[in-house]
């Protein structure tokens, strides 16, 4: 779940400014909602009326450190009904990779809907939306519709044309109709299971393809690690070009699964949030410090 804003230029009389977004990771369903202003209160409210009363209370919930989503009242939401809460390290948005993606193509739809009229973008997110829901994901060689439903979502223009499906149907007896049901449910099962088999093997691929290319860091608890400054590229204003890119030394708190660690500064001071090992290198001390 991720948050798409703020946007400009806002959009109706409400001025909506803010997006929900939830991906279901499997299916690629996706559900997303406007707002003029969002707290944690609407996050929960979002979820609620979006995901729980729609599709059962979710096992797992993954979000960035927003905080709307670190806000108590989420926290205390979510374990009322059990739902695990997972957070991804800043300045990573590959840890919450589903969501990112999620937000370009809805984003790139909206787009191309709005070109007329800008500022009134929330009243087509629903159409985008639908747009995205009966379109084949390359993840899953299928729609988010077909693969939540059973079958692929009946289109308006194959209405107007009265298309060879609707006109299969039409002609099914009571006892025929049930039977392609009961069939749909079966069919379901293993599109289901060819869409994982497909998912499984992409990650697979682009495990192989990412270790090929970037060798891996890991730390202990208790190692000396220079931090990047973040976000990167961040200039001090007394150095301007010659600012350092790294700080420290930190002390490894905890490590996290995923390449994630929460520091500690050398008094002990425990940092607010964890980070990821891309943005960490090992600490050398150099020999007036190993003297000391």
């Amino acid at each position: 779940m991720d948050v798409i804003g703020k946007i400009t230029p806002t959009s109706g009389a409400a001025k909506h400014a803010w997006i929900i977004v939830a991906t279901d990771y499997f299916t690629k369903w996706v559900e997303a909602k406007s707002y003029a202003e969002l707290t944690s209160k609407e996050v929960c409210d979002f979820v609620e009326e979006h995901i729980v009363t729609r599709f059962g209370v979710p096992e797992t919930i993954i979000t960035d450190n927003g905080t709307i989503f670190t806000a108590e009242r989420f926290k205390e939401y979510t374990a009322s009904l059990k739902i695990r809460l997972e957070q991804s390290t800043p300045y990573y948005p590959q840890a919450n990779g589903q969501a990112e993606a999620s937000n370009k193509v809805l984003i790139g739809i909206l787009e191309k809907i709005i070109k007329e009229r800008p500022g009134m973008w929330h009243l087509k997110l629903n159409e985008a939306l639908w747009a995205y829901r009966t379109s084949p994901r390359s993840a899953t060689a299928t729609t988010p519709y077909a693969l939540t439903y059973g079958h692929d979502a009946v289109l308006p223009v194959e209405l107007s044309i009265n298309s060879l499906r609707l006109i299969e149907q039409s002609s099914l007896f009571s006892a025929e109709y049930n039977q392609s049901m009961s069939q749909e449910l079966e069919d379901l099962e293993e599109a289901r299971f060819d869409a994982y088999n497909l998912l499984v093997a992409q990650k697979q691929i682009a495990e192989r393809a990412y270790n090929q290319k970037v060798r891996q860091k890991t730390f202990g608890e208790g190692d000396l690690v220079w931090q990047t400054v973040l976000p990167v590229g961040l200039k001090d204003p007394r150095f301007g070009k010659w600012s350092p890119n790294w700080e420290g030394p930190f002390i490894v708190h905890k490590v996290y699964g995923k390449g994630a660690y929460h520091l500690k500064d050398r008094t002990g001071v425990i940092h607010r949030l964890p980070i990821n090992g891309k943005f960490l290198k090992k600490y050398y001390p150099v020999t007036w410090e190993m003297r000391e």
